[in-house]
């Protein structure tokens, strides 16, 4: 069987139609839910942040429940409360 070159090199392509990566869903729930939150003035840290904490925490079963502005938050924070401190070795993947 006699393989073609990949399609960088001139050969045909595997797919014919681009392939999304992490497309969200978004509806008209969700589209009602934004609007609602810029009309009510809370962009950050608000009422709806506090339920979704509550909401969460609850469905965790655990006693705390903090949202963060972005997953490098979160990975500091995590950092922080487990005690890595200037200095320590930390090893991630790239």
């Amino acid at each position: 069987m006699v393989k073609s070159p990949p399609a960088m090199a001139g050969g045909n392509p595997v797919r014919t139609q681009y392939l999304v990566f992490g497309s969200p869903s978004i509806g008209e729930e969700e589209i009602s839910e934004i609007a609602e939150s810029i009309r009510s003035g809370w962009v950050g840290t608000g009422p709806k942040v506090k339920q979704f904490e509550e909401m969460f925490r609850q469905y965790k079963s655990c006693r705390h429940a903090i949202a963060v502005s972005s997953c490098t938050a979160a990975l500091h924070l995590s950092l922080l409360s487990s005690g890595i401190k200037p200095g320590d070795e930390v090893i991630t993947t790239p």
